[in-house]
């Protein structure tokens, strides 16, 4: 029997004339159900979509020159914040910024009552973000342009969460007959968003934003596509500026055209995780035996091409992670046991690659002697026997997406935690993973989650595996790409910068 003949490629007509001046042309897979960012989950929506045309009271720091990996943040509405205590935060709201006109609203200052209501519609019972916020008691305004947070308890991550891209704020008399879900955006932020018919989102720098050099653009267009193939094609044909592509598609472009860049996401990925509530994996030796066979590196490079190998928990700098000397030590260092279990590695098919990464790995283990079969299963019997029952020896699939420290580390790591799997823990660990949740001195809770790395990877319970990277393609016009998408935001677009027709 002949093969299947390969499908055609897209055809993408070339549009006449030069591209808009200062104008960025970003092509896009996907869609939002909808625009009110309290009431939706979707990263299409914080990084292409509605989310950028507000603004929070924080957001991720994404300048060009940001060390990486990074969660650290900055003012966005605010002035500056401040600890009162250890269950009291006030923030300060720059009295600079100002709302977005429309026919029928005025501009304004943004007011402490703005923030109040906002933040409390976004915790309301049935909101998906209803727990976001757990750790507040109230939020008050507490003077003219000062609002104020109570706690139930010290929360390290409560910054984090006023930065996450669902956390916007809204101007409660500008909604007066306007569809959160369907109609007008419009906020306070560099960027005014429109959505067309087609599903292209135009962003246009906003002349009013209080902020000098923000936007750096002129204007953003997402191209909606249907796949990364049709990408591709508008980037060689000059329909697009930029567009996100697979490893083969990034070999096969012209280099002397396009250059790439590679966008690693925290809390994203592939996990490899081992069952310690199985007997045969009780003992901490035999996990560690079984670390030790892998070489994670190399089963990237059989599979995705790119991405990252670590413990997986999301960090606000460089200095909270631990060096690659220390997380490669557990990989091939170890003497392996005397006796090797049977074991099966339950493998999520989200994907080609992902059946790949999978095999790659169980190959590297029967290679230092266990016995491995693995079973690749579909991505519900995967969330079903991984994620709900916990009936597996070993797994490699993804992780559910985790924004902060805490959330990461309270659910997966700590022996009480939701979304522990794997047994992990101990109850000396548990005190560090509580210590840090409410550690607000950074530099001391960077030395307690370091330490809480080290002694995960030291247990053997999971690692990740094969960290979500993506790699983005752009041609000779875009002079400084995005370079982080932080808890799914699209913060960095405004620090883009095109060549200019005049140079």
């Amino acid at each position: 029997m002949l093969p299947a003949a390969a499908p055609p490629p897209p055809v993408v007509d070339a549009t006449p004339g030069p591209p808009p001046e200062g104008t960025l042309r970003v092509a896009v897979i996907g869609a939002a159900p909808h625009q009110d960012l309290h009431r939706l989950v979707s990263e299409w929506a914080t990084l292409f979509g509605s989310g950028l045309g507000y603004d929070r009271l924080l957001r991720f720091m994404t300048t060009p020159d940001t060390p990486l990996p990074s969660l650290a943040v900055e003012c966005d509405l605010c002035a500056g914040w401040r600890w009162v205590d250890d269950v009291t935060l006030e923030v300060d709201l720059d009295p600079r910024a100002m709302w977005q006109d429309a026919d029928d609203f005025a501009s304004r200052p943004i007011s402490a009552s703005d923030v109040v209501w906002s933040l409390s519609r976004l915790r309301e019972t049935g909101s998906p973000h209803e727990r976001l916020l757990d750790s507040v008691d109230a939020i008050e305004q507490a003077a003219p342009g000062i609002v104020r947070f109570r706690l139930h308890y010290p929360d390290a991550d409560l910054l984090l969460k006023l930065a996450s891209p669902y956390a916007v704020i809204l101007a409660p008399d500008s909604l007066n007959g306007v569809n959160l879900q369907t109609g007008r955006v419009l906020g306070a932020g560099p960027w005014r968003y429109v959505r067309g018919s087609t599903g292209q989102v135009n962003l246009t720098a906003w002349d009013g934003y209080f902020r000098d050099g923000e936007p750096r653009l002129s204007g953003v267009r997402f191209l909606p596509v249907a796949d990364l193939a049709t990408g591709v094609a508008l980037l060689e044909v000059g329909r697009a500026d930029m567009a996100q592509v697979t490893e083969p598609q990034w070999a096969a472009l012209d280099r002397t055209s396009f250059d790439s860049t590679v966008i690693g996401r925290q809390g994203r990925g592939v996990v490899f995780g081992v069952n310690a509530g199985r007997q045969v994996l009780a003992d901490q030796a035999v996990r560690q035996a079984v670390f030790a066979a892998l070489d994670p590196h190399a089963a990237i490079a059989a599979s995705f091409g790119i991405g990252w190998v670590g413990t997986g928990v999301p960090v606000l700098d460089p200095s909270w992670t631990l060096d690659d000397a220390a997380i490669g030590s557990v990989f091939g260092a170890r003497a392996t046991i005397l006796e090797l279990p049977t074991l099966t590695l339950t493998v999520g098919n989200f994907g080609e690659q992902h059946v790949v990464h999978g095999e790659a790995l169980a190959a590297q283990l029967r290679s230092a002697g266990f016995d491995v079969t693995t079973d690749v299963v579909s991505r519900g019997s995967y969330l079903n026997r991984v994620w709900e029952r916990r009936d597996y020896d070993l797994f490699v699939g993804p992780i559910p997406p985790t924004d902060t420290p805490s959330a990461f580390l309270l659910a997966l790591l700590h022996t009480r935690g939701a979304s522990n799997v794997t047994g992990a823990g101990t109850a000396a660990l548990d005190v560090l993973i509580e210590s840090q949740a409410v550690e607000l001195d950074e530099t001391r809770r960077a030395g307690l989650v370091r330490n809480i790395q080290a002694a995960a990877l030291d247990g053997a319970w999971f690692f990740m595996a094969a960290g979500l990277s993506e790699r983005w393609a752009f041609n000779e016009r875009v002079l400084s790409p995005p370079r982080v998408f932080p808890a799914g935001s699209g913060d960095g677009w405004k620090y883009v910068a095109l060549v200019s027709s005049s140079d």
